[in-house]
């Protein structure tokens, strides 16, 4: 029996039973091997999940502005002219004596009513301007016009909101005003008017302005 043994082995019999062993011991490290990287990514991924939920908690909790001034600054970030968007809003509400010149935070719909008293005032100037045309001041006194349906719009809401409808009404109004300007601006250009630079600068200030507003009514509610 012996002899049939060793017989066996020498045949390579024995070769075959290591060889099975040794794949055996293989496969066993590809599925240890497999799982492992399997338990890494899903490990991984649900750092990345967690990291991202801790991000958005953070911006909900984020801390709002304190004061009149961080409310404005905030808000006109969203503009297409920042600086002259803050320095007309908090120059205009040190300048006027109302009930949002306290230590509290503005809400978004205070910062359009104030944006729109920006621009409305800067064109009632430009309005009494001499150096006028006929033309441009009946532009400019429908944008005026335009702002004021605008405002008026804006100050019913202040205690509701504005609705998708009031929203879509003001932005026409405004996009409207803006449209008024540009026209007198393209219609002293084509005059070729000695002062014409002198009015330009005025109604280009007034552009920006009636900019600010529209992108912070275009805005409200990302900033709400």
């Amino acid at each position: 029996m012996k002899d049939c043994v060793k017989m066996l082995k020498n045949k390579g019999y024995g070769k075959v039973e290591e060889e099975n062993e040794s794949n055996q011991i293989q496969d066993q490290h590809k599925h240890y091997s497999y799982y492992s990287k399997s338990l890494i990514a899903t490990l991984s991924t649900l750092a990345f999940l967690f990291l991202t939920l801790l991000f958005v908690v953070a911006l909900v909790h984020h801390k709002p502005p304190e004061s009149p001034t961080e409310s404005i600054r905030v808000a006109c970030n969203v503009t297409r002219y920042p600086n002259s968007c803050f320095t007309s809003l908090t120059s205009f509400l040190s300048n006027t004596t109302t009930t949002t010149t306290t230590t509290k935070s503005m809400d978004p719909q205070g910062i359009l009513s104030l944006s729109l008293r920006v621009s409305i005032h800067e064109l009632s100037n430009l309005a009494s301007s001499s150096s006028l045309s006929v033309d441009c001041k009946e532009l400019v006194d429908d944008a005026i016009s335009r702002l004021n349906d605008s405002l008026s719009k804006v100050v019913k809401a202040s205690a509701k909101g504005l609705t998708e409808v009031e929203m879509a009404d003001a932005r026409t109004w405004v996009s409207a005003a803006l449209t008024d300007q540009q026209t007198c601006l393209d219609g002293l250009e084509e005059m070729g008017s000695s002062n014409a630079t002198d009015v330009k600068t005025k109604i280009d200030r007034c552009g920006e302005y009636t900019s600010n507003a529209l992108a912070i009514l275009a805005n409200i509610k990302v900033l709400a």
